[in-house]
């Protein structure tokens, strides 16, 4: 996705205009094409922090993820589901209910997160 930004960054008319002036294409990568792939970078990255939580709640929850001892929320259900399969409900339902809310968190995060960065949507966001 990145490499698709910085490809089509390349072919606007500012680019040309500096190209035209003698940058090199160092300068240009760093400056023009650089400032275009941060948006789509940060939206990648922070719709990923949910999948990267997921899955070590999961690893953790089959007992192949953190030792143990370290307090995660697949520890947390791996460890009261273990207990002679009656868990006290609070335990399950609490660590769910904040594991689900910080992924759905995240998600939300990232997905407006590129509409917040875009300038194109400045005038269109401020209305709301």
């Amino acid at each position: 996705m990145i490499r698709s930004v910085a490809l089509s960054t390349t072919s606007l008319a500012y680019v040309e205009v500096v190209r035209t002036l003698g940058a090199s294409p160092i300068r240009i990568l760093v400056k023009p094409a650089t400032a275009q792939c941060v948006a789509p970078l940060l939206a990648i990255v922070s719709a990923n922090i949910g999948v990267a939580i997921t899955t070590e709640a999961g690893l953790s929850f089959l007992g192949i993820g953190v030792p143990p001892p370290t307090p995660t929320w697949g520890n947390m259900l791996g460890g009261v589901l273990a207990e002679w399969f009656r868990p006290p409900w609070w335990l399950v339902v609490c660590s769910g209910l904040a594991l689900t809310s910080t992924v759905l968190a995240a998600n939300l995060f990232g997905d407006a997160l590129p509409d917040f960065l875009d300038p194109r949507l400045s005038g269109r966001l401020s209305g709301l």
